[in-house]
């Protein structure tokens, strides 16, 4: 697998290179010692297909979804991303019978058509995979090279670029007067691209509406602590163990926030502000 690590080291320079001369900012590319070196097993494979996954479909989701567009037919960067969105599910969730069947036939075919049993069978497939990226990497590098000319391919591949979670998080900060630590921001660029690599987007959706939309509920979910026990405010209202405690916690939190009241006047602070919204919902 030597050789093709070393594609596919040139592969993504390439490539990075092509993202800095468009947008300013050059691409993700993994560090020698975090990427799999060698696949002698089963457990290798599966390594190996995680870290694939995550590179094209989580770091550079924005980029690949540019520079593909709607060029699906006959393209070795199409094949590779559903054969890693397969391979990848079929490790993940054992009961998708598509992707399981997907991952047998191709290791099968990997290995010269027959069940992988050893090192040289587990070595071949991690081969293939290899082999698979770096063709699907020298496509998007074709594709980039072709447009790096043209001022509205630039100018649409920064604006993607833009769409970034840490750019998209900065600017929803602001619109909600944070102003976070570094380390508080890195620590909400990970809830979101948790959020966000979860997610495939749907016709109609556009990227940077859910990525804003992911940002928002990040940065709103952190919540001070209660001014009494939680237990109290649920037998006030009458809601312990029902399907109306998460919301009334909710509320809780953001009447706290809000008031600062405390005691019994915030106990019956929240009990008015929930039966006022009951009856607004119900009439």
């Amino acid at each position: 697998m030597h050789n093709e690590l070393e594609r596919f080291k040139r592969s993504c320079l390439t490539l990075s290179q092509h993202r800095r001369l468009c947008t300013g900012d050059e691409l993700h590319i993994p560090a020698p010692d975090a990427w799999p070196a060698h696949v002698r097993s089963e457990g290798d494979l599966e390594r190996l297909v995680s870290a694939a996954y995550k590179l094209w479909r989580e770091k550079w989701k924005l980029d690949v979804g540019f520079l593909l567009g709607d060029r699906r037919a006959g393209s070795a960067a199409w094949e590779f991303d559903n054969l890693i969105y397969l391979l990848r599910t079929a490790r993940q969730h054992t009961d998708n019978a598509q992707a399981t069947a997907r991952w047998g036939a191709w290791t099968r075919d990997s290995s010269g058509g027959h069940e992988p049993a050893g090192e040289d069978d587990w070595a071949a497939c991690g081969q293939a995979l290899m082999a698979s990226l770096n063709n699907a990497i020298e496509t998007l590098c074709k594709l980039a090279a072709a447009g790096r000319s043209s001022e509205p391919f630039r100018r649409g591949w920064q604006a993607k670029v833009s769409e970034s979670v840490q750019a998209v998080l900065a600017r929803v900060a602001g619109d909600l007067g944070l102003h976070l630590h570094p380390k508080r921001r890195d620590y909400y660029v990970r809830e979101v691209e948790r959020l966000w690599s979860r997610h495939r987007l749907r016709p109609g959706e556009v990227a940077v509406d859910v990525l804003a939309c992911f940002a928002e509920r990040a940065l709103v979910s952190e919540v001070g602590a209660l001014p009494c026990d939680y237990q109290l405010i649920l037998e006030e209202l009458d809601v312990l163990a029902t399907a109306d405690a998460v919301a009334v916690l909710r509320l809780a939190h953001s009447v706290a926030e809000v008031s600062g009241a405390r005691g019994e006047a915030f106990l019956k602070l929240v009990g008015s502000t929930w039966m006022a919204l009951r009856l607004d919902a119900s009439s």
